[in-house]
């Protein structure tokens, strides 16, 4: 597989289709695998297709997956410890907490603030605690974050995108007790956390939902990195193709039972797409080709909206890949994401 660098930004993303064909081959696409994977991939299908809700499938089977020698890989080099329960507000909300993973050592380490998917109605902090001590063990320091979760009876927008920022700006005021690099932050998050991940990096922080917080911060919210695992992150899109496609149903309730006919605006001020500016971060987006909760054109619309403004993003496509993905599936996206994590982050 080809190594992925840092190169010069560019008006095109690179596209890397996950065919597995060998360890030699420059393509990352996975083959379909035995009979019984067959089986669980249709089952898993089947129950994300019938399930009320997203189901939340976490990163954690990242741990999982066997490096192979011929992978620019991240390896260990340091222990870590985990400080659970950490508030990144002063305030009664319950959901103003996060989980730090720290590297020993004196740093300052870079950083990945992580947010938990679910739909916007569920997931916590909890969900990235291996993903965490993954990253903190190769020497980045993590941040796993709650935010305000939409209830049967009360919205989380734009509460859940104030609650991300407020926990940045908290992590990067406080880099010397955390031991960072406040100038090397980057965001993660899958399914509903991808959708607030990419609304950090393209948000400029001068929006009118961003006022209440924005007038009681000085540190800036700006991050250098977005990983996007299959998130929602185009709504108009969404809402164009009407009520029968998914999410639209979940982006609905997410904003307060406004369908997109009801209220347009609404739905366009909610989308990461609608900010996309030249001056973006990178963006790093992984999606499955087979993904029925949040199907893979709603990511290609958006990274066509990146490609135009010239913003520097890498696609990794995921042949057969669901909405969660497998041990083989997650080394596939890492061959693309650790050597860049090195680049951006001047690790070895």
């Amino acid at each position: 597989m080809k190594q992925f660098g840092m190169p010069q930004r560019n008006t095109k993303s690179k596209k890397i289709n996950c065919i597995l064909a060998g360890q030699e081959s420059k393509s990352c696409v996975l083959t379909e695998g035995n009979r019984l994977r067959k089986i669980w991939v249709i089952l898993c299908v089947l129950i994300l297709c019938t399930s009320i809700l997203i189901i939340h499938i976490s990163l954690e089977s990242i741990k999982l997956a066997v490096e192979t020698p011929n992978g620019n890989f991240l390896t260990e080099i340091t222990n870590s410890t985990i400080q659970r329960g950490i508030p990144y507000a002063q305030d009664s909300n319950p959901h103003h907490l996060m989980n730090a993973y720290v590297p020993e050592g004196d740093g300052p380490f870079p950083a990945i603030v992580y947010i938990h998917g679910g739909g916007w109605t569920s997931g916590s902090r909890e969900n990235y605690n291996i993903v965490g001590s993954f990253y903190a063990k190769r020497g980045i320091a993590g941040f796993s974050i709650d935010y305000t979760l939409t209830t049967q009876n009360n919205t989380s927008w734009p509460q859940a995108i104030q609650d991300v920022i407020l926990a940045i700006c908290h992590i990067r005021e406080n880099s010397a007790q955390y031991r960072i690099n406040p100038e090397k932050v980057a965001v993660m998050g899958d399914s509903a956390g991808g959708h607030l991940a990419a609304l950090v990096g393209t948000l400029s922080g001068n929006e009118s939902f961003l006022a209440r917080i924005e007038n009681n911060l000085t540190i800036s919210s700006r991050v250098c990195l977005v990983i996007d695992y299959y998130g929602p992150t185009d709504f108009q899109f969404i809402g164009e193709h009407g009520s029968n496609f998914n999410p639209y149903g979940l982006v609905e309730k997410f904003l307060g039972d406004a369908t997109y006919e009801m209220n347009q605006s609404r739905w366009k001020e909610a989308s990461p797409a609608t900010y996309i500016t030249a001056d973006d971060p990178v963006f790093v987006i992984a999606h499955g080709t087979r993904d029925s909760t949040v199907p893979i054109a709603i990511s290609e619309s958006f990274i066509s909206k990146l490609d135009e403004a010239g913003v520097e993003t890498y696609f990794v496509e995921i042949d057969g890949g669901i909405h969660g993905f497998s041990d083989e599936e997650n080394i596939r996206v890492r061959y693309v994401l650790d050597p860049l994590l090195k680049q951006m982050f001047n690790l070895h």
